[in-house]
């Protein structure tokens, strides 16, 4: 997944959820955010749980996994009637699907660790793009999917990948060649921390536990840090989002991932329901809702009023195309062509916030230097 937006606008069909055992809490600095997975500490090794949600067939809810350290060979051996997918840690090669799976990988120094991409030209990262031009890091297939042959060549320990419904049976071929694959679900987390503590799964993967609750913790607090200093804005200005894919038109769900960055920065979105996933909507409806707000952020890819014209002489309509108050994320790309917020933004909400609170609340912070959001060119 490469995190188009058309993603951020998916309909979610699945809810995350998270058990925690006191065993379990004790891995988390800050339960109450993680999402989908879990954690669980036991004597020489440790349990990583993934929700299921990809089967109508699941007896169980999670997925299960047995970490265990390389030099452990005897309790790898005792451990082998119990658990079904026992992973070797810390793992050395692996192979990911997502750019969201890269910064939290990057994060914890471990980019080398990385051996094989689908799609190398959506990485933005610079470290990344560093391994792919030495050709540590090798391309995988092309448009998101895996070709087997190289895989098996490639020749990695596990397997990162992740589904949008039915799981794709090249990842039970995989499997079978005796390569694990872990499904990430980050994408499926409502709350902004919730997509940012899937970190601890590679944390887990490379023995960096701790390394992880650290770096979680970090982000958290800034996030909150950043959520306490917009309550201080003495307006709440109105917001919307999306823009028009042929007649229709799709935005962010009121309860999605997106609004709730509009609702931490104290700002109103006016696509207040309580959807998780994408709306769509007749243009109609939607110029009766948002003629007067102030700001549209995130109006699909465009990057220009000059383009968006082209496409629809509706979106003059609105006075923050008026007032040029439109933001975008669109224009931040790396090297390649990929756009920096697909890959970074889930990992680092905290940036994200602050962003929305210079353009929402610039009072607030007056010296901010933007790391994913631009104001529209002409």
């Amino acid at each position: 997944m490469k995190f188009f937006l058309s993603f951020i606008y998916i309909v979610a069909l699945f809810t995350s959820y998270s058990l925690f055992s006191q065993e379990a809490k004790a891995v988390f600095s800050h339960p109450e955010f993680v999402e989908g997975f879990n954690i669980i500490k036991k004597r020489g090794y440790k349990i990583l749980e993934i929700q299921q949600i990809n089967t109508a067939e699941t007896k169980t809810p999670f997925e299960i996994y047995a970490l265990v350290h390389k030099d452990s060979i005897t309790l790898i051996d005792s451990l082998r009637k119990k658990y079904k997918n026992i992973i070797r840690i810390p793992v050395e090669k692996m192979i990911v699907t997502s750019t969201t799976h890269l910064p939290g990988i990057e994060m914890l120094q471990a980019s080398e660790t990385v051996v094989g991409f689908p799609g190398t030209d959506y990485i933005s990262s610079a470290s990344f793009r560093s391994l792919v031009k030495k050709g540590s890091l090798k391309e995988m297939g092309h448009q998101e999917q895996l070709n087997i042959e190289l895989v098996l060549a490639a020749a990695p320990e596990l397997i990162i990948g992740y589904a949008v419904g039915e799981k794709p049976k090249l990842y039970e071929t995989i499997a079978h060649s005796g390569i694990p694959v872990i499904l990430n679900h980050d994408w499926l987390a409502q709350h902004p921390l919730g997509k940012a503590s899937w970190i601890y799964l590679y944390g887990a993967l490379l023995n960096k536990l701790d390394r992880a609750d650290q770096l979680f913790s970090d982000i958290h607090d800034q996030y909150l840090e950043a959520k306490k200093l917009a309550t201080h804005a003495v307006e709440t200005p109105t917001v919307f989002s999306g823009a028009m894919y042929k007649d229709v038109w799709y935005a962010p769900g009121g309860k999605s991932w997106a609004a709730q960055f509009i609702q931490d920065a104290n700002g109103s979105y006016i696509f207040n329901n309580n959807h998780t996933g994408s709306d769509a909507f007749g243009i109609e409806y939607v110029l009766s809702k948002a003629t007067h707000s102030d700001f549209w952020i995130g109006p699909a890819q465009f990057t220009s009023y000059h383009k968006m014209l082209k496409k629809s002489a509706h979106y003059s309509q609105f006075e923050a195309f008026k007032n040029k108050n439109i933001y975008s994320f669109s224009s931040n790309k790396g090297a390649t062509g990929g756009v920096l917020y697909y890959e970074l933004a889930p990992q680092r909400p905290d940036l994200v916030l602050k962003d929305l609170i210079a353009i929402l609340h610039p009072e607030l912070l007056p010296n901010h230097s933007f790391t994913f959001f631009r104001r529209l060119d002409d």
